[in-house]
């Protein structure tokens, strides 16, 4: 136990976590958990072939000065490789900022106002050490509002950072991205449609589906023809993920305000070629993270809400049809377990990927090792995907 106590204290993870990780990856524990407070040494994004060419796109933003390389085995993947680490001039006076911004400034996003906890004594031009909630210092620069200014009106860029431990450029100010020929996307979240495999014509639902990323590859993957049903309880994830399909030009997308757990019951005619289950997680394989305190109680919950999206959408699902699961996440109850679930409880059977990529499942029962993983430490973040076909 002590083991434990020291490894959460080192790494600023909750010790459920590091218990979660340690039944995963046992010997490798301390090599996962290093990997998970850095970024991946590829920062991806996909090409919308509704709109751009990857190739067209690959030389344009080459001639902007991007180093961009196309992945080997999904041609609308390209990739940037990330900068860093770097070492960080620490000045006297510092910017406390929330999680999120503190792992954004890491990779050298600027701070902005309502990102920051505490700004005490801050001046205009002063230089500035950005540190998280636990101290950690993330990155360094030059105050553009004051204390005041920063609490009084909560928006606006209130830090320019000039040094960051790690650099990845840009490209929501590029033409390529203003007319949605680019989509920021990791690598596992683009291979998952493509094993999802959708074709022209068929009729495709995502359960989960805001705020569009892997909605709109399916719908680009069927060049805009047949349908595509989106589902999201909240509907001002809904709103967002439309104004996404518009710029990227999906025109066969359904969108629909409802809770997926329920989908087999209040639309019982609905029955579909296919089935993507993206559901919330835990998100413990999202890289970097500078803390994470998730319990394991949040983890085994996070796990019996998954099992209601696939359980509900096995039920539309027409026989012979796939259905694919996937998480950005690596903890046992949240992959592997729900896998069997889904074989189990579910009538669904476990099928091979057209496409691996990542490392296989672990060995916890036949059949897991055509699951797919991927590892902080082996590929830069944590992910997992499933493809079953209905009995």
């Amino acid at each position: 136990m002590s083991l434990i106590n020291n490894l959460s204290k080192k790494w600023k993870f909750s010790k459920d976590v590091i218990e979660a990780f340690k039944k995963v990856y046992k010997n490798e524990l301390e090599f996962a958990l290093k990997a998970l407070k850095t970024p991946g040494k590829k920062y991806y994004f996909r090409v919308n072939t509704l709109k751009a060419n990857p190739n067209d796109v690959l030389k344009s933003l080459r001639n902007k000065g991007f180093q961009v390389e196309m992945d080997e085995k999904i041609p609308e993947a390209l990739y940037i490789p990330v900068e860093g680490p770097f070492e960080i001039p620490v000045f006297s006076k510092y910017v406390v900022v929330d999680k999120f911004t503190g792992e954004s400034v890491l990779q050298g996003a600027h701070v902005y106002a309502p990102g920051i906890i505490n700004c005490k004594g801050i001046k205009t031009g002063d230089k500035i050490t950005i540190v998280d909630e636990l101290k950690q210092e993330v990155g360094s620069g030059i105050a553009r509002m004051n204390e005041s200014q920063i609490l009084q009106f909560r928006k606006g860029l209130a830090v320019e950072v000039v040094y960051s431990k790690y650099r990845i450029p840009s490209f929501r100010e590029t033409e390529e991205y203003k007319k949605g020929f680019i989509y920021p996307q990791s690598f596992p979240a683009i291979l998952t449609s493509r094993i999802l495999d959708p074709k022209p014509e068929e009729k495709i639902l995502d359960v989960c589906c805001a705020p569009g990323g892997k909605l709109s590859h399916i719908i680009q993957l069927m060049e805009n023809k047949g349908l595509v049903i989106g589902v999201d309880r909240n509907k001002k994830k809904i709103e967002t993920t439309r104004k996404n399909l518009t710029r990227l030009n999906c025109k066969i997308a359904t969108l629909i305000v409802h809770d997926s757990r329920y989908i087999d019951k209040d639309f019982p005619s609905l029955k579909v070629d296919k089935c993507l289950v993206d559901p919330p997680c835990s998100a413990l394989g999202v890289t970097p993270k500078l803390f994470d305190f998730t319990s394991i109680k949040n983890i085994l919950n996070s796990s019996n809400y998954q099992k209601q999206f696939i359980k509900a959408a096995s039920k539309i699902l027409k026989p012979n049809g796939i259905l694919v699961y996937s998480v950005c996440t690596v903890t046992i109850e949240e992959c592997e377990e729900i896998a069997k679930f889904a074989e189990d409880e579910c009538s669904l059977k476990i099928e091979t990927q057209n496409l691996l990529l990542g490392s296989p499942g672990l060995q916890l029962f036949s059949n897991a090792e055509k699951l797919q993983r991927f590892h902080p430490h082996i590929h830069g973040l944590g992910f997992f995907i499933a493809k079953f076909r209905k009995n």
